[in-house]
């Protein structure tokens, strides 16, 4: 095989000097290796990787190639244990001399087939080693059935291994969905590649087999897919994430195996025929074109083929211009549109802050502490008031407190994106399974919650999700009778609004039809016939247990099932939801949650001895009723008069019988309150200030109560309740 080039290139010149130094580094690794030292091995690895980086940008294929099957050698001895290096050292001196022809300009044509043939030995000779071992390893099989016992010093490696792998999977899954949006952009493909490198290479460490076989054959696709064979495609992607899948399954096993503290089995996981299905996709597929920006400008149908042509001949004429400059000049686009078209093409890639791992236990038990202080402090503060000196000691403590209060809640907040991004695998899959054309675009997906609120949002938005795409998308032959584009629209939404979190999910499909909904409420029994009721109770309607207006079931929904669920799972940790729809328009699902489960702003008030807490995001107004501003009304009981509207009264005393005298309205106040567009006013004897509260749980006994969210210890030491506006609004109009 003879190489040639031609001497003083600049560029080649520096390649050379790189190669030589990465070759003596490799001579330096393979004199100081010590059998098993795996560490060793994956500095080798490292160093061949970046051989093969370097020279496969140059005429040097065949130094390219022979630094593959070196690798592959290494590689080998890091999963079997193999000690003998002498390949590998007669692949260094081979490489060193095609080097050294290479800057000399000369020709290389010496035959190296036995430098070659000798890896190949070595690694066929292992393999039938490796027959005899699985034969072996069959007979021990059938003497001894009893998992292997993982020792404390592998449980703990195992442990870590887990963490770190299903974090790298979760990156992968949601850079995946963003590469096939823009198959070309290889910094994604970095981003996938280098955790599925990092995952085979600690799994052979660990003698994880299976994990280590897949991720090794998926890093190969991806290697490909990098070094420009092919362009990645829809099949690539549904490849990848089924690989990704599989390898959850697998590290469900260990962590199975972990904590029993003995291996558990994962002979029913099949890899073999995915890893097959991995090595002919890499094989089969062919290296693609890179899209231009007039391609681009094309298919988001901001240009027309013709104007496209128009401006290529223009460019022909003048080849200095540049094509967008021309569409800009000829007005066939805007500047933005060509600037949106361009970042399409050559996004740039976001840098990850440097980050540092705290288990959350730890940020739970300081946000507990930061509380319990903040408790402290108002005690203290309560019992200084008559000392001038000390209290001014105390008001600066309560600064510091409650900022060392903030941060401790901001440690634990999170951003929603990761969420977000789980809907956009759902959606895809989805839409493939039912044969429809939907797009999930977001906003605000950097918005911060707390870690617990984001656990307690993922089911109820996977239900809305599903049926936003089985039930509120149509079909396509629908939406075009309609009058609507092809393809359906979910968007979600984030944002802070006061102390709460929103999240919007909102479509543009066929929305919710409210008399199928009455009428169907009513052959359920219920409601009654003449029941008036505003499009927001008609609504609330689906979430009833089992309620369902869906003709078909599918695998997807329509059993009945869901909405209630979701609503039991998003009151439960104090937030609400609402629905708005418009027939033939689209449905909007509106989440309301507390930014965090650990602190409430609320309204201290009183009612005879007892004090309670009403959130501040839920009150409207509080007066003190005048004369002509009561009524009672036949069928409705008791009312105050509100900016000219009638707002039913609930008297607290006797809601939670702390005393069944009827207060005469003219020695107490009334706290006008909402919930989901329906107002009630509280009847209390005082207002005894506004602040932030540390919840409190008032223990299993007291779980199930409605109209109690929590509780929260006053300044004085004593337990006020935290009411929970909704609940008492259920309990009033079940009487």
């Amino acid at each position: 095989m003879e190489i040639t080039k031609k001497p003083g290139d600049e560029t080649e010149n520096v390649e050379y000097s790189e190669l030589e130094i990465k070759l003596n580094e490799l001579s330096i690794l393979i004199a100081g290796f010590c059998p098993g030292e795996i560490p060793d091995l994956g500095r080798m690895l490292n160093n061949l990787d970046d051989l093969i980086n370097i020279s496969k940008g140059s005429d040097l294929k065949i130094f390219c190639d022979i630094s593959k099957c070196c690798k592959t050698y290494v590689e080998e001895m890091t999963l079997k244990k193999l000690d003998d290096t002498k390949p590998v050292e007669e692949v260094i001196i081979l490489l060193k001399s095609i080097l050294t022809y290479w800057k000399k300009g000369e020709a290389f044509a010496f035959d190296y087939s036995d430098v070659l043939e000798m890896l190949e030995e070595n690694l066929s000779g292992d393999v039938e080693e490796q027959s005899a071992h699985v034969e072996k390893e069959a007979v021990d099989h059938t003497i001894q059935n009893a998992p292997e016992k993982i020792s404390d010093d592998d449980m703990e490696i195992l442990t870590d291994f887990i963490s770190e792998a299903e974090e790298n999977l979760n990156t992968i899954e949601v850079s995946l969905i963003e590469l096939e949006h823009d198959p070309e952009n290889t910094d994604i493909i970095d981003d996938i590649f280098r955790p599925f490198h990092t995952i085979k290479g600690v799994s052979g460490f660990l003698s994880l087999t299976k994990i280590n076989k897949l991720a090794h054959a998926t890093e190969n696709l991806l290697d490909s897919a990098r070094s420009g064979d092919f362009i990645i495609s829809h099949t690539v992607t549904d490849t990848i994430l089924a690989s990704v899948d599989t390898l959850k399954a697998l590290l469900d096993r260990v962590k199975q195996g972990i904590q029993t503290g003995h291996s558990a089995s994962d002979d029913d996981i099949d890899v073999d025929a995915l890893r097959r299905h991995l090595t002919h996709l890499q094989t089969s597929l062919t290296k693609g074109e890179k899209e231009s920006l007039g391609q681009i400008l094309v298919r988001k149908k901001e240009l027309t083929y013709s104007d496209l042509d128009q401006a290529l001949e223009i460019q022909n004429k003048n080849s200095k211009k540049k094509l967008g400059e021309i569409l800009v000049e000829e007005k066939k686009l805007a500047p933005e549109q060509v600037a949106s078209a361009l970042v399409e093409q050559s996004p740039v890639k976001k840098k990850m802050d440097v980050q540092v791992k705290v288990s959350t236990q730890k940020l739970d038990d300081l946000v507990d502490y930061a509380g319990e202080l903040v408790i402290a402090q108002s005690m203290l503060r309560q019992q200084t008031q008559a000392d001038a000196l000390v209290s001014k000691t105390v008001a600066q403590l309560g600064q510091i407190v409650n900022n060392m209060q903030n941060i401790a809640m901001s440690m634990r907040m999170i951003p929603i994106k990761a969420t977000f991004m789980k809907m956009i695998r759902l959606v895809r899959d989805l839409s493939r399974k039912s044969g429809k054309e939907i797009h999930l675009s977001m906003t605000g997906e950097d918005t911060e919650i707390d870690r617990n609120v984001v656990d307690a949002l993922y089911e109820p938005m996977v239900h809305m999700i599903r049926n936003a795409c089985d039930h509120g998308i149509e079909a396509t032959s629908e939406r075009s009778k309609a009058g609507k584009p092809a393809q359906g629209n979910i968007h979600l939404c984030a944002y802070h609004k006061g102390g709460n979190i929103v999240i919007e999910i909102k479509d543009d499909g066929k929305g919710l039809d409210k008399d199928k909904i009455l009428e169907k409420a009513e052959s359920s029994g219920l409601i009654k016939g003449d029941a008036q009721m505003t499009d927001s109770q008609v609504f609330d309607l689906i979430m009833q247990p089992g309620f369902s207006t869906a003709k078909e079931i599918t695998d997807v929904s329509g059993r009945g099932v869901g909405m209630d669920v979701v609503k039991d799972g998003i009151e439960k940790f104090r937030g609400h939801l609402n629905i708005e729809s418009k027939k033939g328009k689209g449905s909007k699902f509106i989440i309301s949650l507390p930014l965090t489960l650990a602190i409430i702003d609320g309204m201290l008030v009183g009612v005879d001895d007892e004090r309670y807490v009403i959130p501040t995001l839920a009150i409207q107004k509080a007066f003190k009723p005048g004369q002509g501003e009561y009524f009672t009304v036949e069928g409705k009981g008791e009312m105050v008069k509100d900016r000219g509207r009638l707002v039913p009264l609930i008297r607290l005393n006797e809601l939670y019988g702390t005393s069944n005298k009827k207060k005469s309205m003219d020695a107490c106040l009334v706290v006008v309150v909402e919930s989901k567009e329906e107002k009630r006013a509280l009847l209390i004897d005082e207002l005894l200030g506004k602040d932030e509260y540390v919840i409190k749980n008032l223990g299993h006994s007291m779980d199930n109560i409605q109209g109690i969210a929590g509780g929260a210890i006053m300044a004085d030491g004593k337990v006020g309740l935290i009411l929970d506006v909704d609940g008492i609004f259920s309990i009033v109009s079940q009487k």
